[in-house]
């Protein structure tokens, strides 16, 4: 489950060493942001995909639509490979995001079918764990891709990680047991997608990931852009982006061992505290260096911000699927729907706006973590602890 939820980390952060062989490639000039479209189109993928594998994962099964979401990763993955045009390669993030959206939905229905409350919570945050391993490892191998011959290796290498998973795949049990599998009808799904939303404690917890997502989808998107154009650094953002990531899996296992203590609801309060405040910290900084803070500085209290959504995002998830125990497969395509696909556009609005300095990213750091604090507080209002 922990490599089937990296296949989107891989798919992305493989890509983004190779963005500066890529824009000449294209045609783009040195400073293009036209590449960002690459990562947008890819979440906007997934967010149309978790829409199609929940509710199929609730009528046929888990294991099924894993092997499917891989071979068309796969099949994806060797178009963009090939793309002659910076078209067809867009065209085939998108459909690769698609994919990519199976086994990411399908971890969270499968995690859901055995474990609940803060257990589910321990388990997504060792998950999560072993994920991060994706974006310390890809950018140094999309580094080595690039250094090889292309930046078509590093589009390439995603085939080879769905066969690997698909192979791997063939132990895996199916965990959704005949007599809890839903019909699969328009009126079913529809009536599903209706219960999953109108429950307020999974809609107030998808709410406020979404909007944790939307700004670390903007780091994900702009931060090469930023190490090269904006401080004009660009040897410093793979080393960062793999520190980044080892900071990520240590606050996952931290997480993972506080929950052996406390509650999920009160560590996810914590963590969203935590990542408006830090937010709040990074807005102040850059508002007073006119835009342009100290790179050392940006970089701690940056870093500070995205370690605590990290910290908040899988047991929020948790916290939203708790409820959902008979429809795990469509709450999860609401939840990833939502977090994916809105998180995706409000990241869009960040990285549109970056031009010279790292203002947008202040801001809207700080905008998205009061939101989703606020969020976080209106769901904790109707939920309860759970009892395991």
């Amino acid at each position: 489950m922990a490599l089937a939820s990296a296949m989107a980390a891989i798919a992305i952060d493989t890509l983004l060493p190779a963005f500066e062989q890529m824009r000449p490639a294209f045609g783009l000039s040195a400073d293009s942001t036209q590449l960002s479209l690459t990562l947008t189109l890819f979440f906007a993928g997934m967010a149309v995909g978790t829409l199609f594998y929940g509710p199929l994962a609730d009528a046929i099964g888990r294991k099924p639509l894993l092997f499917t979401s891989l071979g068309i990763y796969a099949g994806a993955a060797v178009v963009g490979a090939l793309a002659p045009s910076l078209e067809v390669l867009l065209a085939s993030r998108f459909v690769w995001g698609f994919a990519a959206a199976g086994p990411r939905t399908l971890t969270q229905a499968i995690v859901r079918d055995r474990f609940s409350g803060t257990a589910m919570a321990r388990a997504m945050t060792l998950i999560q764990t072993v994920f991060f391993l994706g974006p310390i490892l890809a950018p140094i191998l999309g580094k080595g891709l690039v250094a090889l011959g292309s930046w078509r290796y590093t589009l390439l290498f995603g085939a080879v990680s769905a066969g690997v998973l698909a192979l791997w795949s063939l132990r895996l049990p199916e965990t959704l047991a005949e007599e809890n599998r839903r019909p699969l009808s328009f009126a079913t799904t529809l009536a599903g997608f209706r219960s999953v939303i109108a429950n307020r404690t999974t809609l107030g917890y998808t709410l406020a990931v979404t909007f944790g997502f939307g700004a670390l989808f903007s780091f994900l998107a702009s931060s090469e852009l930023i190490f090269v154009d904006v401080y004009g650094r660009p040897s410093w953002f793979v080393p960062y982006f793999s520190t980044m990531s080892a900071i990520a899996a240590g606050v996952s296992i931290a997480n993972n061992q506080m929950l052996r203590r406390v509650e999920a609801r009160p560590l996810a309060l914590s963590a969203g505290v935590a990542f408006t405040a830090t937010s709040g910290a990074l807005l102040a900084v850059t508002a007073a260096s006119g835009g342009l803070p100290r790179i050392g500085v940006w970089i701690l209290l940056f870093s500070l911000a995205n370690a605590s959504m990290i910290g908040f995002a899988p047991v929020a998830i948790s916290l939203a699927l708790e409820p959902m125990g008979a429809l795990a497969g469509t709450a999860a395509a609401v939840v990833g729907f939502c977090s994916t696909g809105l998180g995706a556009l409000l990241a869009a609005i960040t990285d549109r706006a970056i031009a010279g300095d790292v203002m947008p990213i202040g801001v809207s750091y700080f905008v998205y973590g009061v939101l989703a604090l606020a969020c976080q507080l209106w769901a904790r209002r109707a939920s309860k602890p759970a009892h395991i």
